[in-house]
């Protein structure tokens, strides 16, 4: 049971940092506003927590600080129910190679995240911001979170 509160913890806490980080873009989502990105961790670049992605314990097992990372099937019902969220056209593994990440983004809040999938069935989120347009080009977001 201890296990189980404790994981239902990290995705409170989790989803509270990424709604404190969104409320600026709730109350001022326009077309005009500016894109602007945060790391997962605060200190470390987006680019090295991508490196890092692939070896991170899931979050319910973390030791300290580090992305939020767990099941594929958890990581896109939070996105989706608590941010609104959507798998962006475009972008993810496939499309993107390279950097085999996913852009989520919401529509109605004008938030984005990025999540970098594993081949174990888990995902990690590396990166998010305020300031999504769907009628902006994809790599703005990447570019502003500091991949490629």
């Amino acid at each position: 049971m201890t296990r189980i509160a404790s994981r239902i913890a990290r995705l409170g806490l989790a989803g509270s940092v990424m709604l404190s980080m969104a409320m600026p873009a709730v109350s001022a989502t326009r077309p005009d506003q500016p894109v602007q990105a945060w790391p997962a961790m605060a200190g470390v670049p987006v680019e090295v927590l991508l490196e890092r992605a692939q070896t991170l314990p899931l979050s319910e097992m973390a030791a300290g600080d580090q992305p939020y990372c767990a099941a594929d099937a958890e990581i896109h019902q939070t996105l989706e129910h608590d941010f609104a969220e959507a798998p962006v056209a475009g972008t993810g593994p496939a499309a993107i190679g390279q950097d085999a990440t996913e852009l989520w983004a919401s529509d109605q809040m004008g938030t984005w995240t990025l999540v970098a999938p594993r081949a174990d069935g888990t995902s990690c989120i590396i990166a998010s911001g305020i300031g999504y347009d769907a009628g902006r080009d994809v790599e703005v977001y990447f570019h502003t979170a500091g991949l490629r």
